[in-house]
């Protein structure tokens, strides 16, 4: 059967065959997804004719459906249905992932320690705001000896000299973090709490401040604000996917590069957007993006990820990688498929 210039596409876009599929190859022929259902069409009419155009319709938005719905290898047991999910509806998605406030994080969880030492020198008198809009130096001199002296993931709390809130990276973007989430505000010259936080705090709701700090680091912060790389955006876009791929394989220690690789499989385009010098490839670019915003800055700071350096000293980390029992309190995943991890070393 021959799609005709004028039908609706097979690909299932509802444009026109000639604005959509028609021509994106050689001779015009489809390629992915849109062939292989212009295929079945062809091999259905070829057993028993199509009636009408809507009938055909309706049989191409049949296979849509079931192709959607199944479980795609690149995306590691995920269908595109629910990749769409986690990219474009993660708060919104409870058919696909879900999470708990009932999760007593805890202080050690970095951000939510920060937070919760911002929120006590905070308390009902206010902390007062610098000339440039920032927290007080001795506060932050505070909170970088507090820092210097915990555990951390990677290089997320390394302190050096401090002068101000800027020197102290994981305070400054909790800070940014929490007045932008709403926990905190500007009001006479004073950091102070709102009435969320207030309420929050007064209930001892840690697992609802760490939501809140969640959500908002996430789909509202620019990842791309803390380093020097492109945007990549879906670095930060596809965050769920990450922690998708920590609570599936993450129950033993795996190389950093386990988790490189499977992005860069799901979402092979990001290289493109890093530029190719004499010293640094594209793809060990986007490589160690990846690591740095998804996994130091994200899943480890937010206590989601245990990180430990294979070598120390280097200049260049690279971390053994697993799950933290948090993960598993916070975030669930409904899946297609177990993931393969039969030929997984």
């Amino acid at each position: 059967m021959t799609t005709g210039r004028n039908h609706p596409c097979p690909c299932g876009s509802g444009r026109k065959y000639k604005h959509c599929c028609l021509g994106k190859d050689d001779g015009g022929r489809k390629s992915g997804a849109a062939q292989e259902i212009s295929d079945a069409i062809a091999r259905a009419e070829a057993e028993q004719p199509f009636e009408s155009i809507e009938e055909v319709n309706a049989f191409a938005s049949a296979l849509i459906g079931e192709r959607n719905q199944a479980a795609l290898a690149d995306f590691c047991g995920l269908s595109s249905l629910q990749m769409r999910d986690l990219l474009y509806a993660p708060f919104d998605s409870p058919q696909t992932v879900r999470f708990s406030v009932d999760t007593a994080p805890g202080r050690e969880v970095e951000v939510l320690g920060i937070f919760l030492a911002l929120a006590e020198a905070i308390g009902e008198a206010g902390l007062k705001v610098t000339a440039t809009g920032n927290l007080p130096l001795k506060f932050c001199k505070t909170v970088g000896q507090q820092l210097r002296a915990a555990p951390h993931q990677g290089r997320s709390s390394y302190i050096a000299g401090i002068r101000s809130e800027m020197d102290v990276e994981p305070l400054h973007c909790t800070r940014l973090v929490a007045e932008r989430a709403g926990l905190i505000r500007k009001y006479r010259g004073y950091f102070v709490l709102t009435k969320k936080c207030k309420e929050l705090l007064a209930r001892q709701d840690e697992g609802g401040i760490y939501l809140e700090l969640f959500k908002f680091y996430t789909t509202q912060f620019n990842w791309a604000y803390r380093d020097g790389y492109p945007e990549a955006d879906i670095v930060q876009h596809a965050f769920l996917f990450t922690l998708f791929l920590l609570a599936s394989y993450g129950e033993e220690r795996r190389p950093q590069r386990f988790y490189e690789d499977r992005f860069l499989t799901a979402f092979p385009t990001v290289v493109e957007e890093f530029a190719e010098t004499a010293y640094s490839p594209a793809e060990s670019s986007a490589r160690r993006c990846y690591v740095l915003r998804a996994l130091e800055r994200f899943a480890a700071v937010f206590g989601l990820a245990e990180l430990v350096p294979e070598a120390s000293g280097s200049y260049d980390f690279h971390y053994l990688v697993r799950k933290t029992a948090l993960l598993d309190r916070f975030v669930s995943f409904t899946m297609n498929a177990e993931p393969d991890v039969s030929r997984i070393t």
